[in-house]
């Protein structure tokens, strides 16, 4: 069985966090690495009005658009978002992707793993998980997102991925943390740049995922990363 490069990370995050809408949550001040728009925030924990558990900290930064960089992308789903959203580009990382104004979050990263997290104005939360391994399948990167859930106490049971591209894949996952009697829903995405894997994990109450199902889609289909695409094999 392959040794997931995320392991060791979110085994630090698992005795540092606290539940978040219905997501995860990651809350470290170590090796702090944001995208530009939120360079001045100190790393936190997300909390919302849909929130049923409390976050670590009331801390969090509303992000501002960042200057889309210049040159090709492959973009996950060629589909519209409205103007006024708000587009994060991580320079470092190459990607970026676009949230509804008002969305507020921050990044930070562990053992090579960045982990960017965000919740929308509606309680959809986000996650972008960014490391690189040129060994990883697309379904290595799938039981990564669900290593990374799983590790947050949470039960994931996840669909089978559908292609979107040579170069993404999305499956739908149930989530559930039994301890609270809680059930999400969520949307994962998965890519691979050569060297380079994302995965972008976007959630919220089960009860809840019908109504923003459209935002949900929205968002992981402007996401976009830099550089050469796929690889042979991935």
């Amino acid at each position: 069985m392959k040794k997931f490069l995320i392991l060791t990370t979110i085994s630090i995050y698992a005795v540092i966090t606290a539940g978040c809408s219905f997501s995860v949550n990651t809350n470290t001040t170590s090796n702090t690495n944001k995208p530009a728009n939120t360079a001045s925030n100190s790393s936190s924990s997300n909390s919302n009005s849909n929130s049923t558990s409390k976050s670590n900290s009331d801390k969090k930064e509303k992000l501002t658009s960042d200057k889309k960089p210049e040159g090709k992308s492959k973009q996950a789903k060629s589909n519209p978002v409205p103007a006024n959203w708000v587009y994060v580009y991580d320079e470092q990382k190459g990607y970026g992707f676009s949230v509804p104004e008002g969305t507020e979050g921050d990044s930070s990263t562990e053992g090579g793993v960045d982990v960017f997290q965000a919740t929308t104005p509606e309680g959809i939360d986000i996650y972008v998980l960014a490391y690189k391994d040129k060994t990883l399948s697309k379904e290595d990167l799938l039981d990564d997102a669900v290593a990374f859930l799983e590790e947050m106490g949470q039960t994931v049971k996840p669909g089978a991925l559908k292609g979107e591209s040579n170069d993404y894949y999305v499956a739908d996952a149930d989530t559930e943390i039994k301890s609270e009697n809680r059930k999400g829903k969520l949307r994962i995405l998965v890519g691979t740049d050569v060297t380079d894997n994302y995965i972008m994990i976007l959630g919220t109450d089960a009860a809840k995922f019908a109504a923003n199902e459209k935002i949900i889609d929205e968002i992981w289909g402007s996401f976009e990363m830099w550089s050469g695409g796929a690889s042979g094999g991935k």
